[in-house]
C-alpha cells in the first residue's frame, strides 16, 4: 500500500499535499485537538448512525463502539505520530477496506467536509483568527490528501480485483470503459 500511497501523492500538486509545516502545524495545537476528541468522534457517528445508508453500512461490520475506536485510533495517531509513508499507506490501505465495505467516496467526503466544519465552528473562539486560518489550512491540506488516498485508492484496488477475477488486462479494460463512456456522454446530451 505504500507504493500506492507514493503514487497517488505524487499525482496530485505539492501545493495542495500535506506537508512538513501542517504536520508542525498539527502538533503545536495537538492538546487542544486532543480535548475534542470525544465531541469529534460522538458527532461524527451520530450523523453516520443517523443516515440511513451509512447506519446500513456500519451496523454489517461491528457496533458503534468498534467503529468508534478506531476513528478515536486514527485521530490520536494523526495528532501525536510522525505522518510518513507508513501513515499515507494506511489511509490508501482504508480505501481497499472501503471496497469491501462498500463506503462510498461521497460519504468519507462528506464526512470530512463535516470535521472541518466542526473544527472551525468550535476553534473560532479558542484560537486567534490566524492561528484558526494556519490550522484549517493545514487540516484542508491533510483533508485533501487522504480523501485523495482513500478515493484513488479504492478505484485501484476494484480495478485489481476485476483484472484478477477476470484476466483482463488494464488495457482491455480502459477501452471498454471508454466505449461505455462514449455511449454515455453521447445518450445524455441527447436528453
Amino acid at each position: 500500500m505504500n507504493d500506492l500511497a507514493t503514487q497517488i501523492l505524487n499525482s496530485m500538486p505539492g501545493e495542495t499535499r500535506f506537508n512538513q509545516k501542517d504536520a508542525e502545524v498539527l502538533k503545536k495545537h495537538s492538546t487542544l485537538l486532543l480535548e475534542l476528541e470525544d465531541a469529534i468522534v460522538s458527532g461524527f457517528y451520530d450523523l453516520l448512525f443517523a443516515h440511513s445508508v451509512a447506519n446500513a453500512i456500519l451496523t454489517k461490520e461491528g457496533t458503534r463502539e468498534d467503529r468508534e475506536k478506531t476513528l478515536r485510533a486514527w485521530w490520536k495517531q494523526t495528532l501525536t505520530s510522525e505522518i510518513n509513508e507508513d501513515y499515507w499507506g494506511w489511509q490508501a490501505f482504508v480505501g481497499l477496506v472501503h471496497v469491501k465495505q462498500k463506503v462510498s467516496n461521497s460519504l468519507i467526503i462528506g464526512m470530512w467536509g463535516w470535521i472541518l466544519n466542526t473544527l472551525s465552528v468550535t476553534l473560532k473562539d479558542r484560537l486567534t483568527p490566524d492561528e484558526l486560518s494556519e490550522l484549517m489550512i493545514s487540516f484542508t491540506r491533510l483533508a485533501a490528501t487522504i480523501q485523495s488516498l482513500i478515493a484513488e485508492s479504492y478505484l485501484e484496488n476494484y480495478l485489481q480485483a476485476i483484472r484478477q477475477a477476470t484476466g483482463f488486462k488494464q488495457e482491455l479494460i480502459d477501452r471498454i470503459v471508454g466505449t461505455q463512456i462514449d455511449s454515455m456522454i453521447k445518450e445524455s446530451v441527447k436528453n
